[in-house]
């Protein structure tokens, strides 16, 4: 009888339910983030924090990349380049391709809104559109493959 407890005898940090509304009242049910769209000036744009809602807003599945160490992160179409999503704008050596959010992060690593100076930085940052051949985003798809280092 040793593979379990009933739940009045689990401590209350392992009460999974209890965990789980703490969550669920840090999370904030809307996120205020900025919407950058090809061919426009990024808009204040509030997004459902939900997992349906990001998948509607980008058009498909989503990934989240971080692009400052200041916690704000893209959200974005994971399979944008592949299945041929207008080019958005360039950061760094890479193409951003269809629409895209920048959003901020809280200390558990959930998406958050963006606090009001971030918003300003990065419509600044993403303010001019950008024309961006599809070469570009062709030569910007990659798979970049990292050697395991615990095997040596």
């Amino acid at each position: 009888m040793g593979f379990g407890r009933y739940k009045k005898d689990v401590p209350p940090f392992f009460d999974s339910e209890r965990k789980k509304e703490e969550c669920e009242m840090k999370k904030e049910s809307e996120i205020r983030v900025l919407m950058v769209e090809p061919h426009e000036h990024p808009k204040e744009f509030l997004l459902k924090n939900t997992l349906q809602a990001m998948q509607e807003a980008v058009g498909g599945l989503i990934d989240i990349v971080d692009i400052d160490d200041d916690g704000a992160c893209l959200l974005l179409n994971d399979e944008g380049k592949l299945i041929g999503l207008e080019g958005n704008r360039r950061i760094g050596d890479d193409v951003i391709v269809g629409n895209f959010y920048v959003c901020g992060s809280n200390e558990d690593g959930e998406l958050a809104s963006l606090t009001e100076a971030e918003m300003e930085k990065y419509k600044e940052r993403f303010w001019e559109p950008e024309e961006i051949t599809q070469e570009e985003i062709e030569a910007a798809c990659r798979i970049e493959v990292y050697p395991l280092d615990f095997l040596r």
